[in-house]
């Protein structure tokens, strides 16, 4: 009997912490965040009603959720409320809501992978973007970051495998998202030219390389990114009579019907940071392409145009391979921002950037091609919870402007912008 009390105590006690080691939903993490933005602005709205005007419409709150659901199998995901534009309005919805489990570990070797909707690692801060403590300023660098397609790019409904190796402080990393792009009509509209409608996320793809440290000494990313859509657009084509077998004239404006098309945006991005215990340099640089392809619908543009009903079988041909070569569009980018970051102590920093876009087809002394801005701001978090943050910003251009809050004639090609914030987080 004294020899069999030790052992059921051991036994207990192993049953015990085999229980304990295999319950569910260990490590229950909750957070929140809320926060409030004033923005005025010289000529312009910007994310609110700010036109020569102090506007409050800016704010944003979200409630976080993670934790380990059985053994290694981890959940995480996010509730976000945000007010983007006045246009818009307020606007709910799931940020992300991803599984994640390790696949393998051995000595500094990891693989993992995720599924659900996932925060896209595009460039260095699209995955921190979401809580205003874990961004430098009130506004991301609108070059890379743009708030215009903020929800269809900072998140998509895929799978993903990440794979890391360190490397003393350091850490190589590799990653690989497919996915089906979540669609924000409002966003897409506003980013394309071609007004679509039956809008719907086809597929998306993302690949990732990085090297170095979060925390000191260099960094570096290479990112390739490309979602692509399927959509219905109707076009008006500027026709020129000769591309249709007529005699020289004026050009013919034509309604085409283009149903079950799709169109793409394709970027590489290249990311450099240089990190030290008081200031932080850092510079992304992307080169992003847009184009679609539209399948043209002769039969139905022909119902729809007396004109084209009174062509012969020929020039019809004509029409079709004019609208083969010329219903599409094309446009590219090219995007940079540099950006100097220094903390005074643990509670205060201040930084500087230069915010560079220019759209590669249209002239920089065209106002709506460009968006430069240079901006400076200050941070001030008097505990962990709290954040205090203004910033300055002096813009020549108008490219990453929201077109539906500025549907008015714009005349000023220079403008500023000024914004105070003060967010909580618990």
């Amino acid at each position: 009997m004294n020899r069999l009390i030790p052992l059921l105590f051991a036994a207990s006690a192993t049953l015990t912490a085999s229980a304990q080691s295999s319950e569910w939903f260990e490590q229950n993490r909750f957070e929140a965040f809320l926060s409030q933005s004033l923005v005025h602005s010289s000529d312009y709205n910007f994310l609110s009603q700010s036109d020569d005007d102090l506007s409050f419409d800016l704010w944003e709150a979200g409630a976080l959720y993670s934790t380990k659901v059985y053994k290694d199998l981890g959940f995480s995901g996010q509730l976000l409320g945000r007010k983007v534009s006045e246009a818009s309005g307020d606007d709910i919805r799931v940020d992300y809501a991803f599984f994640s489990l390790p696949l393998y570990r051995q000595d500094e070797v990891q693989v993992i992978g995720r599924l659900g909707r996932i925060r896209s690692s595009f460039g260095f801060y699209n995955e921190t973007r979401d809580i205003p403590h874990t961004r430098t300023g009130i506004f991301m660098p609108q070059s890379i970051y743009y708030d215009q397609t903020r929800n269809s790019f900072y998140s998509a409904d895929g799978i993903e495998f990440f794979a890391s190796k360190g490397f003393d402080e350091k850490q190589l990393s590799f990653q690989i998202f497919v996915s089906k792009p979540v669609v924000d009509e409002d966003e897409i509209k506003e980013a394309s030219a071609l007004n679509p409608s039956n809008l719907e996320g086809d597929k998306s793809f993302l690949a990732k390389l990085a090297y170095g440290s979060e925390f000191e000494g260099w960094r570096a990313a290479l990112t390739y990114y490309r979602p692509e859509y399927t959509i219905d657009v109707n076009p008006v084509l500027a026709v020129s009579p000769s591309d249709l077998g007529l005699p020289a004239g004026p050009a013919i404006n034509i309604q085409a019907y283009g149903d079950d098309s799709s169109f793409y945006s394709e970027t590489v991005l290249s990311s450099l940071e240089y990190n030290q215990l008081d200031w932080s340099v850092t510079a992304e640089y992307s080169r992003h392409k847009f184009k679609s392809k539209v399948n043209f619908d002769l039969n139905k543009t022909i119902a729809n145009s007396p004109l084209l009903q009174t062509l012969s079988n020929s020039q019809l041909a004509q029409a079709q391979q004019y609208a083969n070569q010329n219903i599409k569009y094309l446009g590219h980018e090219e995007s940079f921002y540099i950006q100097g970051l220094y903390r005074w102590t643990d509670t205060t920093d201040t930084y500087i950037r230069y915010d560079y876009n220019r759209l590669r087809d249209v002239s920089f002394a065209d106002p709506n091609g460009h968006f430069v801005d240079i901006n400076m701001g200050a941070s001030w978090r008097p505990d962990n919870n709290w954040l205090v943050r203004g910033e300055f910003h002096y813009i020549d251009g108008w490219s990453r402007l929201f077109n539906r809050d500025n549907q008015s004639q714009r005349t000023n090609r220079y403008w500023n912008l000024a914004a105070l914030q003060v967010a909580y987080r618990w």
